[in-house]
């Protein structure tokens, strides 16, 4: 069917077996593990401390920021952050 010449359509699907589902999802396990180890190094900071004293602590902590904002920045660094400001007149 063409609608305005801008649409064409194939018409119904012919009957038979239905299409076979794909995965709805992908799990992002590059994230995830990101996440995970700045969680981690965070959750570890007590421990150290506790274990070797408080800069070896403190140390631990700076270092599970310092994981989380690098990947965060990377994150940013790939988004287009121009928007529709290339577009005005």
């Amino acid at each position: 069917m063409i609608v305005l010449g801008l649409v064409h359509g194939k018409g119904p699907e012919p009957p038979g077996e239905p299409p076979a589902p794909g995965p709805s999802w992908r799990v992002p396990w590059r994230a995830l593990a990101w996440l995970a180890a700045a969680v981690g190094l965070l959750f570890l900071g007590p421990v150290a401390d506790h274990a070797f004293g408080g800069l070896a602590g403190y140390v631990v902590l700076l270092l599970g920021v310092t994981v989380g904002m690098w990947r965060l920045e990377r994150f940013c660094s790939g988004q287009y952050w121009r928007g529709l400001r290339d577009y005005q007149a």
